[in-house]
């Protein structure tokens, strides 16, 4: 019983490592998700995104009350296909990231507030 008892803690308190995790994959899912919803110009193939995805969740459902980033956003999109055509507003931080991703993938010829607002967002340099 007492080891039951114990076992049921250790999964609902979770770990340094666990949360550090849980930040990593969350990021890694909505740039990725941003990326091939917002802008179709994903650079993760299916495959490594559904690898993401698929950790993400079963992480997230062994340690539901776990420090998350964006959870309110990442939550209700964690069902059987995790798929992140349902979000609707993205993080700033989280536009931020999948842009310098994208730049640094696709080394274009343009400076990258030009290759932002190609895209019709608005750069913000220094902020």
């Amino acid at each position: 019983m007492a080891k039951a008892q114990a076992k049921a803690e250790s999964k609902s308190a979770a770990s340094g490592e666990v949360i550090a995790q849980l930040r990593h994959l969350a990021q890694q899912y909505l740039v990725h998700c941003f990326l091939y919803y917002r802008l179709n110009d994903p650079v993760a193939g299916d495959d490594a995104f559904d690898r993401i995805a698929k950790d993400l969740r079963k992480l997230r459902r062994a340690y539901p009350k776990a420090e998350m980033p964006h959870a309110a956003v990442i939550d209700p999109v964690l069902g059987p296909e995790v798929s992140g055509f349902q979000i609707r507003n993205y993080p700033p931080e989280i536009i931020s990231a999948a842009f310098k991703l994208l730049y640094a993938v696709n080394r274009p010829a343009v400076d990258f507030v030009e290759f932002v607002e190609r895209r019709g967002y608005k750069a913000q340099m220094g902020a």
